[in-house]
């Protein structure tokens, strides 16, 4: 068996073995990675049937919400499908890119993008991280095979995945400038031109994705700021230790190579791997860095957000592994020599990812699921599953069955608008749930005017076992209220 069948061998046996332990993962879950914001992409891509405007909602993505949408026909755990799918295809175009790029051995890829640690949650999830960073790859991978309007019609759409895709068509303009390829230039405007079309269809305007864009304020206010440096002092929560070695290791050789080698970076191969992969993954990052460090464009941090670049991070990694295990060339049995060695680095990065857990599925209800769980067992028990709830976190609304869309027809509504006097919104009978991170962040509503409501009758409390703090400051607790 030649080396190359060898190669490719290992990596469809991986990637099909990791298809099935996600659609485990996916399907035996009990609850959504980031939770309430996994639960309302859900509720975004499964109402477009009844709200047909909601295709054009930024916050839901655009392009997640048309994909996912026929996987939401199985529920939740259909989109968590969906999301393995996407998983799986990025590993797949990022192994394709590898061989393009003469890697001697590829087959890594399959545990470095999909066992990343941050990575491998989104299984448990309806978020758009993962969709965002295919497009990314497959987008590379085409302009790699010189398939540059295919590339270019792919890209336009990436903005779409998520806003951070703006960065995106303005490197891919310069490259297709650099290969002197000039029609493929106007694809890059194709998605924007389909998704306005779908703006005027739904009666939200060609130009709804500049008039309606949600993030010119910032969440500072209510989240703080962070440090600079936030994504690299939490990256073995993120890509993993061994997995942010082999990216550092990797910068640091193509620097010099490239430094060394300067002629070289306008070769076909090398300003994809340059223009297309490293670079855009250091914009993407180092971007939201800054945003988290200045409190703009409501940035709060997460650690997720580094889960877009995966594919393109894992391509980096490789980058610098191929070159190092290519000293071995020499060697008698070189190649046994260089696939042990990636064998143990695949071996370090699953230990690392899955260390201290107590099985594959990593997300498991953490204390504030468990409360949330524990006042809706109460609320079915006290058979008040039917009066109308006014609520401020999404799982209420996936269990009971709301309409996140259309308030005025939905027995559970997210948030209220009357806040400085819910008891005027509210009727009696109503059941109004506040709980110490969404309610006062999100819904402004605090607990101590709640309290000195004398329209507002307390029937339950939930606290945890231990204590904690929530994002914005305060303890997070659960409190049941019913209207007079």
């Amino acid at each position: 068996m030649n080396l190359n069948r060898l190669d490719s061998y290992v990596f469809y046996s991986l990637l099909a073995l990791t298809l099935v332990l996600l659609c485990y993962v996916s399907l035996f879950s009990e609850v959504h990675y980031e939770g309430s914001e996994s639960i309302f992409h859900y509720f975004h891509s499964a109402a477009i049937a009844d709200h047909p405007e909601i295709i054009v909602n930024h916050w839901g993505k655009p392009l997640f919400i048309v994909l996912s949408y026929p996987f939401t026909f199985f529920g939740v755990k259909g989109v968590f499908i969906f999301n393995s799918l996407v998983m799986i295809l990025s590993a797949f175009f990022s192994f394709k890119i590898g061989k393009k790029l003469g890697f001697k051995f590829a087959f890594p890829l399959a545990i470095f993008v999909v066992f990343a640690p941050i990575y491998f949650r989104f299984a448990q999830s309806a978020l758009t991280e993962p969709l965002f960073g295919l497009v990314a790859i497959l987008s590379a991978y085409l302009f790699l095979n010189k398939k540059y309007l295919w590339s270019a019609l792919v890209v336009s759409f990436i903005i779409f995945s998520r806003s951070e895709g703006m960065l995106f068509i303005p490197i891919y303009l310069v490259a297709f400038l650099i290969e002197r390829k000039y029609w493929p230039i106007l694809g890059l405007f194709f998605g924007f031109v389909v998704f306005g079309l779908i703006g005027l269809a739904v009666d939200k305007g060609f130009l709804w994705y500049y008039y309606d864009y949600p993030y010119h304020d910032s969440a500072a206010s209510i989240y703080g700021t962070g440090p600079f440096w936030n994504y690299f002092i939490n990256q073995e929560h993120i890509t993993g230790t061994p997995l942010s070695y082999f990216i550092a290791g990797s910068f640091f050789f193509v620097c010099i190579k490239f430094l060394l080698k300067i002629k070289t970076v306008f070769e076909h191969k090398n300003l994809v791997f340059l223009a297309l992969i490293l670079i855009p993954a250091c914009i993407y990052i180092f971007g939201h860095s800054y945003l988290w460090y200045a409190g703009k464009s409501a940035s709060v941090g997460l650690h997720r957000i580094v889960g877009g670049v995966i594919p393109l991070l894992a391509i980096i990694a490789m980058y610098g592994l191929d070159s190092f295990i290519k000293l071995f060339n020499g060697f008698n049995k070189s190649s046994i020599i260089q696939v042990g060695i990636l064998s143990l680095c695949c071996f370090f990065m699953l230990k690392h990812t899955f260390r201290n857990v107590s099985s594959v599925i990593l997300v498991q209800p953490e204390p504030k699921e468990r409360l949330i769980i524990q006042s809706i067992d109460w609320l079915k028990n006290h058979n008040l599953e039917d009066r109308k709830m006014y609520v401020f976190q999404a799982h209420y609304l996936a269990e009971f069955g709301g309409d996140h869309f259309d308030r005025n027809n939905s027995q559970i509504v997210a948030g209220i608008d009357n806040r400085s006097h819910p008891e005027e919104e509210l009727k009696s009978g109503d059941i109004l749930i506040w709980d110490g991170q969404n309610s006062p962040n999100e819904g402004g509503v605090f607990i101590d005017e709640l309290d000195s409501n004398e329209n507002l009758i307390p029937l339950a409390t939930f606290n945890p076992e231990i204590a904690y703090t929530v994002l914005g400051g305060g303890y997070y607790f659960i409190k049941i209220f019913e209207r007079k």
